[in-house]
């Protein structure tokens, strides 16, 4: 019985931290770097603004603002969802305090 009640509680619990974990399916699941620099293409729609709890730009290329300008992508749309979903939760921004710059450290990202 006792096996059964810790089998029980373990899958409660695994359950629940997984609901604070989200892949980030860009920039190599890299946190930091997705919550700084932003998807990582040069045509992205939309980039990220300091302090990364979900404040963001968006490029004037794209649409809105400008009703000519280009269609968001599945991946626009995908990681600016991912971003406001995912920054926020860092509740304040660091510094990157390596060598280089972080999406090239250790690869590039």
């Amino acid at each position: 019985m006792k096996g059964w009640i810790f089998t029980a509680a373990m899958l409660v619990s695994m359950q629940a931290s997984a609901q604070f974990y989200e892949y980030i399916n860009y920039r190599s699941n890299d946190p930091f770097v997705f919550c700084t620099k932003g998807q990582g293409i040069p045509t992205q729609c939309w980039w990220p603004l300091p302090p990364y709890t979900g404040a963001f730009m968006v490029n004037p290329a794209c649409r809105p603002p400008n009703p000519y300008g280009k269609q968001w992508t599945s991946d626009d749309w995908g990681s600016y969802y991912q971003y406001l979903s995912v920054c926020p939760m860092a509740i304040t921004s660091g510094s990157w305090s390596g060598g280089g710059s972080p999406e090239l450290t250790p690869f590039k990202h």
